[in-house]
């Protein structure tokens, strides 16, 4: 369990016009519990923010995961020499394995994950006929037996179901097994089928509740779809190993989620995984920094369950109007627009809510370990430590 801190820094209070450090701007590790949201738009120093976070959390000894999507952590936080899960390679996970006894709510489970990620790739979620099609086909599997499910014997299945049930000659069945195959395939092969499509896992979710820094690096899947459903198949055993520890007062684990637009997207009557994290997990330790670039693409349930706010540059009307209700201060929104790279917005409501401050987001110390850590690594991008340099006091 993390030891008890009064505060992480972050950078460095500044005035408008003059860039002279004015205190040391901090961030209760209290105020963690209720969430933290990261937004700017591309090359405004955001990531460069969430890793300042994560090297503090590394610091005070605070479990953290980075689910990282294009592998810019794995440069920028080289030099904390990070736990780094790689999909293929050190990270093999079966989505559907029976952990313990068959038990019908795992099925359920399974279903509820396949709709996440139909929800968030596809863009829309599965149908009821698809709900029953895939609970027949676990049902029967799973009927004495506890071996995983492999994401191509489960594309078998449901051929073989399609063929067995007559589903041809049923108005829609032939569309919505299709339709399930056609999402489920490319899941089965190359990289992707080397991390899913398994009989087995590399990892233990309990491994993560251990001090120290873990980097999932999802760069070596080759699309979003990939990505998201690693990542749900992750954040969703961890909201399940949460919930079993029970209620707590202090923070067990945090969770950098990058570009968490493509995972929270802003969809009308749809919660996704990471907004249950947000809403539910606040009392059992699990602390939720979210980033993304464009606010307005977001979940608003994510923005509005984060105590704490940092937000740099945007230059989208939309985006600064989604973000500036979140602000307590005057001409927030032209603020917003004019931030330079490196400095951010913070908003910060805890112990209770406070005017908005001005900040330069990391020390030089902390800045000059990033830049480190980018000229250590071998592909090491001089954009990136251009960005961070420019973040330098004038």
């Amino acid at each position: 369990m993390a030891r008890s801190l009064p505060s992480l820094v972050i950078g460095e209070r500044v005035l408008t016009l003059d860039p002279r450090p004015q205190g040391k701007a901090t961030i209760d590790v209290e105020a963690l519990s209720r969430h933290l949201c990261i937004l700017g738009t591309t090359g405004s120093g955001k990531s460069t923010c969430a890793a300042v976070i994560a090297l503090e959390l590394e610091s005070a000894k605070i479990p953290t995961i980075v689910l990282d999507r294009t592998g810019e952590y794995v440069e920028l936080l080289s030099s904390l020499d990070p736990t780094v899960l790689r999909p293929g390679e050190n990270l093999v996970i079966s989505p559907f394995d029976p952990k313990d006894s068959y038990a019908y709510k795992q099925i359920e489970d399974w279903i509820s994950l396949l709709d996440h990620f139909s929800h968030v790739s596809h863009g829309v979620g599965l149908s009821p006929l698809q709900y029953r099609v895939l609970r027949e086909v676990f049902d029967n599997y799973f009927h004495g037996t506890r071996r995983p499910l492999a994401i191509q014997e489960l594309l078998t299945r449901l051929e073989q179901y399609e063929e067995e049930t007559n589903a041809s000659v049923l108005k829609g069945w032939p569309e919505s097994i299709e339709a399930l195959i056609s999402k489920l395939w490319p899941l089965a092969h190359g990289v992707v089928g080397k991390t899913l499509n398994t009989y087995s896992r590399s990892i233990d979710v309990e491994q993560f509740f251990q001090p120290g820094l873990t980097i999932i690096d999802l760069s070596p899947l080759p699309d979003d779809r990939a990505k998201n459903m690693l990542s749900q198949i992750i954040l969703k055993e961890l909201y399940e190993e949460v919930r079993k520890k029970g209620r707590t007062g202090s923070i067990r684990l945090v969770m950098i989620l990058d570009e968490a637009q493509h995972l929270a997207p802003n969809e009308k009557g749809y919660v996704s995984i990471p907004e249950r994290c947000a809403m539910e997990l606040r009392k059992y330790g699990f602390s939720l920094v979210t980033c993304a670039g464009r606010p307005s693409l977001i979940s608003q349930n994510i923005i509005a369950n984060s105590n704490t706010l940092i937000c740099h540059m945007l230059n989208n009307q939309l985006d600064i109007e989604t973000a500036a209700g979140f602000f307590i201060g005057s001409n927030v929104k032209d603020s917003l627009r004019r931030l330079p790279v490196g400095i951010a917005m913070l908003q910060v409501n805890h112990p209770e809510p406070k005017d908005s401050a001005r900040v330069r987001v990391g020390t030089v110390d902390q800045r000059n370990i990033l830049a480190l850590g980018l000229r250590g690594s071998a592909s090491g991008s001089e954009a990136r430590l251009e960005e961070i340099i420019r973040a330098e006091p004038l």
